[in-house]
């Protein structure tokens, strides 16, 4: 059978938009931020054993919508590049209009975590809230501080940093398989190597350089090969050989050697999967196709950057530790909703003028 033969039927949606990937979007934030507001915050303390276990467990799992995104973003930039680079300055012009789309909001994020921190050590002396220095803002600001070693404004900066070199680098291989040219199979075998180096880097089995994208590489890459079989420029069989060896791993090291490594191998497979059955259904353009999820993944990028330097801002000053398990709960649900807000406006005012700027700049040549 060939691999046209082995083509999943696919519904008539415009390729740069597809609802199931969208909402993935807004259910990978809010997973994030649950997480974060609860376990970041006194909140998890408050609620103790308040929190049926199912319930609590699975709020603890929130830090994989992280994953989440990384495989979207693999998903997407394959969906945005994948045979449309004929040039370095379409390359270079592609990131500069990927920059205009990210920059702003992620700046207006680092100003108000500077500007909160400020204003809350001005009202509450105690609490001490870091304040960083002229260093590390410049770091920040062109997504440096991870290889400097700097200590991060707000914990969610360090995913923008890899997700910066992840366009710069798959563009990269993306320029050099279009020039050659290189089939969508040949291209996916080659990098299984590569794919096998970042897994082998993530779980510790050998170091890896700071502030490098290497050992989540394979959770990026887990995006690209699914968009190949939605192409239908590889087959399950090969698919299920890049899954085959993230299983690998978990199979060889005890969950006890790094759980985390564990448990987020396992999810990236199992995501891989809910993948492979919209993929194999059709279902790409009708999953998660309803004006919620549609707002979700609109003010996604918002919502986890607000999240951040909003929400657990507000939790880690109005939740005490004589609060009762009720109160901390309000509040967690208040912080979460003006979380949601304060995302609302930032996609409206800085966001979404920031698309249309992009939109604007060609990056591809006539």
């Amino acid at each position: 059978m060939t691999l046209e033969a082995e083509a999943p039927a696919r519904p008539a949606v415009r390729d740069t938009w597809l609802p199931f990937i969208h909402g993935l979007r807004g259910i990978a934030a809010l997973a994030v931020a649950v997480f974060h507001c609860y376990a970041a915050t006194p909140v998890g303390d408050r609620l103790g054993t308040s929190v049926p276990s199912i319930l609590n467990g699975a709020v603890n799992l929130g830090f994989l919508g992280v994953d989440l995104f990384f495989v979207i973003s693999g998903f997407v930039i394959s969906l945005t590049l994948y045979g449309k680079l004929s040039s370095a300055g379409e390359w270079g012009r592609f990131f500069l209009r990927r920059q205009l789309r990210l920059d702003p909001p992620y700046w207006t994020a680092l100003f108000l975590s500077i500007l909160s921190a400020i204003v809350v050590n001005r009202i509450h002396p105690n609490t001490q809230a870091p304040v960083p220095g002229i260093v590390a803002v410049v770091a920040h600001l062109f997504y440096l501080q991870d290889f400097l070693g700097i200590k991060p404004i707000a914990g969610i900066f360090w995913t923008l940093c890899l997700e910066i070199q992840f366009y710069l680098f798959f563009g990269a291989l993306v320029l050099v398989k279009d020039l050659a040219p290189i089939s969508g199979r040949a291209f996916a075998w080659l990098m299984l190597p590569l794919f096998v180096l970042s897994l082998i880097c993530f779980w510790g089995l050998i170091p890896s350089f700071r502030g490098l994208f290497i050992p989540r590489w394979f959770e990026f890459f887990t995006g690209v090969v699914l968009f190949l079989r939605w192409r239908a420029h590889i087959s399950r069989t090969e698919l299920f050989a890049y899954l085959g060896c993230a299983l690998i791993f978990v199979l060889i090291n005890r969950p006890t050697d790094n759980e985390i490594a564990s448990v987020t191998t396992v999810s990236i497979v199992l995501i891989a999967l809910v993948f492979l059955l919209a993929i194999e259904g059709g279902h790409m353009g009708s999953w998660l196709n309803s004006s919620f999820f549609r707002y979700m993944g609109n003010i996604s990028y918002s919502l986890y950057l607000m999240h951040a330097v909003v929400g657990i801002r507000i939790l880690k000053i109005v939740v005490g530790s004589q609060d009762s398990p009720l109160r901390a709960f309000l509040l967690f649900l208040g912080a979460l909703l003006i979380s949601v807000v304060a995302a609302d406006l930032t996609y409206r005012m800085i966001e979404r003028p920031s698309m249309r700027l992009s939109h604007r700049l060609r990056w591809r040549e006539a």
